[in-house]
C-alpha cells in the first residue's frame, strides 16, 4: 500500500501544474550484477523491466519524467573445479522502481538523469549443483525476500531516440547507492545493485 501511495503521489505532483503532460509505457531486458568491495566473482544475469511513465513538459526541450517499473535485478556467481563448472548461484531480486528524472529532448534524441528509489518486492537465491562434466544435477531455490533492505537508492542515466509516432528506444544505466543486504549470509558486506536496461517505449500522442 505504501508503494502504491508513493506512485500516486508522484503522479499527482506531476499533474498539479498547467504544463503539457503525456503518459507512456516501456519495457525490455535488463543486464544486472552486484558492484562493491565484496563482489569479486559476480557476473551479469539477464532480467526484465516494464511499467509506465508520465512526462511533464516545461518547454519544447526540457521536462520531468516519473516512472513506475517492475524490475528483475540480481547477479550470478560460478565456482569451477579446474575447467569444469561445479556450482552456480543466481540471486534474483525483484523491485518496484520509481525514478524521478530530468528529461531533455531535441530532434528525437533524449537524455534522462536523476535519482531512483526502489522497493523490494521479492527475492530468491537459486543454487545449482553440476556434475563433473558440467551437467546440472540439483537445483535448490530459497526465498530470501526478508534479507535485502526494504528500500534501495540509485542514480539513473538514459540516452535514446523517439520517433514522431511516439515509439522510442533507450539504453539506461542504473548505479546503486546503498548496500542491499539487511539480513542473511551477506549482511555487512558491500554489495550494490548495478546494471543496464534496453527499453522499447511508446509515448501516447507522439512527441
Amino acid at each position: 500500500m505504501k508503494r502504491l501511495l508513493l506512485v500516486l503521489c508522484c503522479v499527482a505532483l506531476m499533474s498539479g501544474t498547467g504544463f503539457a503532460q503525456q503518459l507512456g509505457f516501456k519495457g525490455g531486458p535488463t543486464y544486472t550484477t552486484f558492484t562493491g568491495a565484496d563482489t569479486d566473482g559476480y557476473k551479469y544475469r539477464v532480467g526484465y523491466t516494464g511499467g509506465i511513465f508520465l512526462q511533464k513538459h516545461l518547454n519544447n526541450m526540457m521536462g520531468m519524467q516519473v516512472e513506475a517499473l517492475y524490475t528483475s535485478k540480481g547477479a550470478r556467481r560460478e565456482i569451477y573445479s579446474g575447467s569444469n563448472l561445479q556450482t552456480a548461484e543466481v540471486f534474483k531480486l525483484n523491485y518496484i522502481d520509481i525514478p524521478v528524472l530530468f528529461h531533455v529532448s531535441a530532434s528525437g534524441m533524449f537524455f534522462d538523469l536523476g535519482p531512483q528509489v526502489s522497493f523490494i518486492y521479492s527475492a530468491s537465491h537459486v543454487h545449482e549443483a553440476h556434475s563433473s562434466n558440467g551437467d546440472k544435477i540439483v537445483t535448490t531455490k530459497h526465498n530470501i525476500s526478508d534479507n535485502p533492505y526494504t528500500i534501495d537508492f540509485a542514480y539513473v542515466g538514459s540516452v535514446g531516440y523517439r520517433a514522431t509516432n511516439g515509439l522510442g528506444l533507450e539504453v539506461r544505466y542504473t548505479g546503486g547507492l546503498k548496500k542491499i543486504d539487511d539480513e542473511g549470509a551477506f549482511v555487512n558486506r558491500d554489495r550494490r545493485n548495478s546494471g543496464f536496461s534496453l527499453m522499447l517505449s511508446y509515448l501516447l500522442g507522439g512527441r
